[in-house]
């Protein structure tokens, strides 16, 4: 290994001598090639590759940085190295010892053996509140979180059911419905054992529970493992660190992460177990990595100002090699179709006259919920992309759902959308939709059909069904008008079938797809250049029809991601969407420190996926954007509200974009579309 190819810091991290190392890599400062660095210098130094264990969160960066590993040695000499998830390693040590850990015979079980357990467990025992009935999955969902955060049940049925609230009325709820859930809980962990189930989280919890109670099984490992390589120890959890803590004495741990960028609270990560690795750990030390090399320095210090900002102590600060480039913009936009249109519109200027390529841009939102405005447009201006992290927009069922009428009216033999057309509707389940369908095959055009609909459908529905269709017909040149008149005869179904989530989140998709509907001149056109599945996969990757690249360019696409879906991600330019109050931090998140400070971190992983060029959007009708006067709660915690000017350059969006009807309330005007501030 050529160790002059590391920076001076990464040299002293791979050559560590001592018992324990944290390494804290800021972003984009190498951290795999650290990781990677330090396995081959053991193994250069006579470590036996088998006792060399590597941990990560994926299987997929685990064979990462093995494979980097074993080809950076001569002859196959890491041909043995190890790399795995916690929960596969924790299985591997089980089957090879299963007398030492007491699961002799046990079967592992995943997440849809789970959930048949807990369905059993259930039957007909209903635990509900406020009109609410808890499902097999949400009883789950407590479980695990409470054992992952090692927290007690009131805890985790707080945070999983309540979303964390602390007020008196929430604290009652939780004690009528703790003792109903324990029951179920406790009845579940009794089937597991009669059934000599394991599930993942008992994976974890049967090597910690022996290694901490039995010493001749730490004896036993510590002849198999000398050294633990943890990658991304910033999103560890509480049971992860229970099981990492019983290896503390009988093994070298050499823990690579960043705290700064701990942003799965959700999942359980707990960024106390970098914050606390020194007084944790005996014998310990920690480096930090802060020479970035991805980014530009005016990047860098935005992103080094905002986590400053903060309580916590992160002690580092980010420095380029790259030197100095443009200031960072704050786009001001007054709704999200100008916020589309001005990305949209900058996109189009790089690809055409800047000589850049679509793939050289990435869009990161805190959800692709409130990415649909912008997926509308870039399929209106026929700009490629994809999504990490979320659904697209036209593979939501509410829109699926409408959708499969046009389908129907544009080819009557479309199977496909005559089963979801027909089973949308209450009492026509899949046999009987079936058996119309095989009759609707016998017409001989969408006129015969739409003539003789109605005489073939005798539910309550089949006027409405046939009415829809005749009108699909009659305005299959008018697409936004036979939308709109779709959408109408279908709103109270659709609203009955999603109440869950009706009116947050899933009503004020439809104006965006009122708009979609406007830029195609007939239905079979909506549907035939890719608005059905929003675009053609080719090699996974979507090109639609018409679009300005051809075939063989079908890597080259924008990413739209979920900043929680970006870690890894890196553009030359990049827009990060809605940096408003109520956003950064989350409405949600206000009545806890420890929260607003996790969506900080939420933005600072988003600033610095930016080499070159970094956008800003904000809109400025929310609640005291730049001059916060009246709200001090809001004005206090605008993670940019005292922005120095320094720091970057400001623009208003040229695109004034006009108003779009809201075809549920035809006199008002709607353009939140659904703000998410979760």
């Amino acid at each position: 290994m050529n160790i002059q190819k590391y920076n001076k810091n990464q040299q002293k991290a791979i050559e560590y001598g001592g018992h324990h190392l944290l390494v804290l890599a800021g972003a984009g400062t190498g951290k795999t090639r650290c990781i990677v660095g330090r396995a081959s210098y053991l193994i250069e130094m006579g470590v036996s590759p088998e006792k060399i264990q590597i941990l990560t969160f994926t299987k997929r960066s685990a064979n990462e940085i093995v494979e980097r590993v074993k080809s950076s040695m001569p002859n196959n000499q890491a041909q043995s190295l190890s790399g795995s998830t916690f929960h596969s390693w924790c299985n591997q040590l089980i089957v090879r010892y299963p007398n030492l850990f007491g699961a002799s015979g046990y079967t592992v079980i995943d997440s849809d053996d789970q959930l048949s357990v807990m369905k059993m467990v259930c039957g007909d025992q209903i635990i509900e509140f406020k009109g609410i009935r808890l499902k097999p999955q949400q009883l789950i969902d407590i479980y695990s979180f409470g054992r992952n955060v090692r927290k007690n049940l009131s805890s985790a049925i707080r945070e999983k059911i309540f979303k964390g609230q602390l007020d008196e009325e929430t604290t009652q709820e939780i004690d009528i419905i703790r003792p109903k859930i324990e029951i179920i809980l406790k009845a579940f962990q009794q089937k597991k054992s009669e059934g000599r189930y394991l599930d993942y989280d008992d994976l974890l919890l049967v090597v910690a529970n022996r290694l901490r109670n039995d010493e001749e099984a730490r004896s036993i490992l510590s002849q198999q493992i000398e050294h633990l390589l943890i990658d991304e120890f910033q999103d560890t959890n509480p049971l992860q660190w229970f099981l990492l803590e019983s290896f503390v004495d009988i093994v070298n741990f050499y823990c690579v992460g960043d705290d700064a960028q701990s942003i799965y609270s959700f999942r359980g990560a707990d960024y106390k177990n970098v914050h606390l690795f020194k007084e944790r750990v005996p014998n310990s030390e920690i480096l930090i990595l802060d020479k970035n090399y991805r980014s530009t320095q005016e990047i860098l210090d935005i992103s080094n100002w905002l986590i400053k900002q903060s309580p916590l102590k992160y002690n580092k600060t980010l420095m380029s090699s790259r030197g100095k480039g443009n200031l960072p913009k704050l786009v001001n936009v007054s709704n999200q179709w100008e916020e589309a249109n001005f990305i949209a519109e900058n996109i189009l200027e790089n690809f055409t006259t800047n000589n850049k390529q679509f793939g050289d841009h990435l869009i990161l939102s805190k959800s692709t919920y409130y990415t649909k405005p912008l997926q509308a447009v870039f399929i209106q201006k026929k700009i490629p992309y994809i999504t990490y992290g979320g659904r697209k927009f036209m593979e939501a069922a509410h829109i699926k759902d409408v959708i499969s009428a046009l389908r129907v009216v544009n080819n009557h033999y479309d199977d496909i959308g005559w089963m979801r057309f027909l089973t949308f509707w209450d009492g026509i389940g899949e046999v009987k939709a079936s058996n119309y369908i095989s009759k609707i095959n016998e017409f001989e055009s969408p006129l015969d059909c739409a003539e003789n609909l109605a005489d073939l459908i005798h539910e309550n529905d089949g006027e409405t069904i046939s009415d829809i269709y005749k009108t699909i017909f009659l305005n299959s040149g008018n697409v936004k008008l036979a939308l709109q008149e779709t959408y109408l005869r279908m709103e109270k179904s659709l609203a009955f079938k999603y109440r869950k989530d009706w009116e947050e989140k899933r009503k004020s998709d439809f104006p965006v797809l009122e708009l979609l509907g406007d830029n195609y001149a007939t239905i079979g056109q909506m549907i035939s250049e890719g608005i059905l599945e929003n675009a053609k996969q080719i090699n996974g990757s979507p090109v639609l029809e018409g679009s300005v690249i051809n075939e063989s360019e079908i890597k080259d696409h924008v990413v739209i991601s979920t900043v929680h879906s970006a870690k890894g991600l890196e553009a030359d330019v990049c827009y990060v969407l809605n940096v408003s109050p109520k956003v950064y931090p989350s409405a949600w998140n206000l009545g806890s420190e420890e929260k607003i400070e996790e969506d900080r971190r939420v933005l600072y992983v988003a600033l610095t996926r930016a080499k070159n060029e970094l956008y800003i959007t904000r809109d400025t009708n929310s609640i005291y954007t730049v001059k916060p006067t009246k709200d001090t709660e809001f004005s206090s915690k605008y993670f940019l509200e005292k922005i120095p000017d320094s720091l970057v350059e400001q623009l208003v969006s040229p695109y004034i974009v006009k108003k779009i009807r809201d075809i549920s309330q035809p006199n008002s005007i709607d353009l939140s579309f659904g703000m998410d501030f979760s």
